[in-house]
């Protein structure tokens, strides 16, 4: 089953009001936007989302809204990880119902030791994509849950007709092209983070799924056309450029800094979910003065 992924999409943030309720008029703010962009698609209910901080029925909610409120010339992937086999596939199935086009699925990641060998990955992956109604992405993201799938395992579920992608947080370009290496070419390996995707590309990456898609749409996928078209030396100067702000908004500042930058730009970031902490004055400057010096305020 093939769903043809390609391009940026954007893993969208989750924007809650001060008594960290999700904000449905900031989110359809949000994806008013969004849907005027270059970008191919979204992912709903990923890292940027605070995924793990809401209930089953929220899920479900914020999907509900996205699919009635976003443009439907745009996919949409929808992060539907649960610790149990059973329950990634009863989530997954209501979101297939809902509208999603695909479903994201990082490794169960608690009872690492068992979840780090790689014939219980592949088993997990296979018993889920075996009954998912849609295709399923492979989400590697080592540092939020200290397992690392390895290019030999990804090869391995590439060949199930209905696993059509990965992305990949891990920052390994020698995996990130094993994977490319060792898959067919309808196999979709996408970059996880701004800060390596022109290299991604270069290795044969399809896209990438990037929190700093969320501000700034348009960059992202102008530098994958760039690359595209052959205009190397432009596609590397944006690439250059994004460092400092993609580390910003991801590894320095988190979700709360994200979400600051997004109201700088016209967005509704809202609030985050405690335990996650807004941004301090200290650093909201910090970020503005970034967002200024990149040009993009």
């Amino acid at each position: 089953m093939s769903t043809n992924m390609k391009g940026i999409y954007t893993p969208i943030v989750t924007p809650f009001d001060e008594n960290e309720n999700v904000n449905y008029d900031y989110l359809k703010h949000n994806l008013d936007k969004w849907s005027q962009t270059d970008l191919d698609g979204i992912v709903v209910l990923g890292s940027n989302g605070e995924f793990v901080y809401l209930t089953e029925d929220e899920k479900l909610e914020i999907v509900r809204f996205t699919k009635k409120n976003f443009t439907q010339n745009k996919k949409m992937i929808v992060g539907t990880s649960c610790e149990s086999t059973r329950l990634t596939i009863e989530l997954s199935k209501k979101m297939a119902d809902l509208g999603a086009d695909a479903v994201l699925l990082l490794p169960p990641n608690y009872y690492k030791g068992a979840m780090s060998k790689d014939e219980i990955q592949i088993k997990y992956y296979t018993d889920v994509a075996d009954v998912s109604p849609v295709p399923v992405m492979i989400y590697n993201m080592p540092g939020n849950t200290g397992i690392n799938i390895n290019s030999s395992v990804i090869a391995k579920l590439a060949k199930h007709p209905n696993i059509v992608g990965i992305k990949d947080t891990s920052g390994n370009i020698v995996q990130m092209a094993e994977v490319v290496r060792d898959t067919d070419d309808d196999f979709a390996v996408f970059a996880g983070n701004a800060s390596y995707l022109l290299p991604a590309l270069e290795v044969g990456a399809r896209g990438a799924t990037l929190a700093l898609a969320n501000i700034l749409p348009e960059e992202c996928c102008k530098l994958v056309q760039l690359h595209k078209s052959g205009n190397h030396e432009e596609a590397r100067k944006i690439q250059l450029k994004m460092l400092e702000i993609n580390t910003a908004v991801t590894m320095k500042f988190g979700i709360g800094g994200l979400k600051h930058a997004l109201n700088l730009l016209g967005y509704k970031g809202g609030y985050v979910r405690r335990p996650l902490s807004n941004i301090s004055k200290e650093n909201a400057s910090i970020i503005e003065d970034i967002l200024k010096r990149y040009g993009a305020l």
